[in-house]
């Protein structure tokens, strides 16, 4: 029997020996290639003949996608799936599998850190102390965070998460997400409000949604113009949920008082990058899902995914699940 062609076509570990253990402990015969190539026309001959390709950020368009003769699973390096053409891999009968519990405590903790950093503001300190000065930034004191607004868009796993660690700080929190069901929140002390009352009462913001057609630059002008000036802006989800040259004018004119970003609409940024300049904005380099354990299990479970894909099953996280006529999360038969 030919053995099966497994493609990662990129990656940033320097190794992939937890996905290599993966696969061999299934017992299947396959081949494992390592592609790290990111431009669809590096992709489309290289992976025309897997079986199964696993992906980080390279884009899987309609072209690559129509080049695949044998491809029976998309398995994707966390939980966005923004970088695959969902709608044309589901037109060839191809899942697309992510890790949907992944980096759900290092995310909300980032977003958590962001938040402290911006209100205490630790970061213009750490300058000042640096540089000689002992004494608080030029500015107002900090707000005391007990009682502030703090607004959640997109209220899935990771904003959950981050609104129970911002209630056990005494913050009062209200969500927006057009998916919400009220009688979802259970016990959560959240209030879902629109995104204009959201924007208009919060003190920090922060993004916790998917980047789909409806969230593509949801945060624009107007959207900044309506927030607080003294109110701050945090996104963990996708830099294009933001439009970054309005996001830029919004903070070098104090329309908002700060922003605490680890994504960016362009990764990474160029060096004249406009946003690098301000002082008033915190950046980490898409890194908030980032520890040793969440590395861990994201590349044993997109492997696993594989594995169930190749021996016939359903992998437990399908996003097009629906559009395949498939119950997501079967298992191996």
């Amino acid at each position: 029997m030919a053995a099966f062609r497994v493609v990662i076509t990129d990656f940033t570990e320097p190794d992939n020996d937890l996905e290599a253990q993966e696969l061999s402990a299934s017992g299947l015969s396959i081949d494992l290639e390592r592609l790290n190539a990111r431009a669809p026309e590096e992709l489309a001959d290289h992976v025309a003949d897997a079986d199964a390709l696993i992906v980080q950020f390279a884009p899987i368009t309609r072209e690559v996608i129509s080049r695949l003769k044998n491809c029976r699973v998309i398995s994707r390096y966390g939980i966005g799936v923004d970088m695959i053409d969902i709608e044309a891999a589901s037109e060839r009968g191809i899942m697309v599998a992510n890790v949907p519990d992944y980096c759900i405590d290092e995310v909300s903790i980032h977003a958590l850190a962001m938040l402290l950093c911006l209100n205490r503001r630790l970061i213009e300190q750490d300058r000042l102390v640096r540089a000689a000065q002992w004494r608080l930034p030029d500015g107002p004191l900090p707000a005391r965070l007990v009682g502030q607004v703090l607004g959640i868009i997109g209220l899935g796993n990771i904003g959950r998460a981050v609104a129970r660690r911002a209630l056990g700080l005494g913050m009062s929190v209200i969500a927006y997400d057009p998916f919400l069901k009220n009688e979802s929140l259970g016990s959560l002390m959240v209030r879902p409000v629109g995104l204009e009352e959201l924007l208009q009462v919060s003190d920090y913001v922060s993004l916790h949604c998917p980047l789909t057609e409806a969230t593509y630059h949801l945060i624009g002008r107007k959207q900044l113009a309506s927030m607080k000036p003294s109110a701050f802006l945090i996104n963990m989800a996708r830099g294009a949920v933001v439009d970054q040259a309005a996001l830029y004018e919004a903070l070098a004119s104090r329309t908002i008082a700060g922003a605490g970003l680890d994504v960016l609409e362009k990764e990474p940024p160029d060096p004249d990058e406009p946003l690098l300049r301000l002082e008033n904005v915190i950046f980490t380099p898409h890194s908030a899902s980032t520890s040793v354990q969440s590395t861990v299990q994201l590349r044993r479970e997109v492997a696993r995914n594989v594995v169930i894909a190749l021996q016939g099953g359903i992998p437990r996280s399908v996003v097009n699940a629906k559009q395949l006529g498939l119950s997501s999360g079967t298992g191996a038969p």
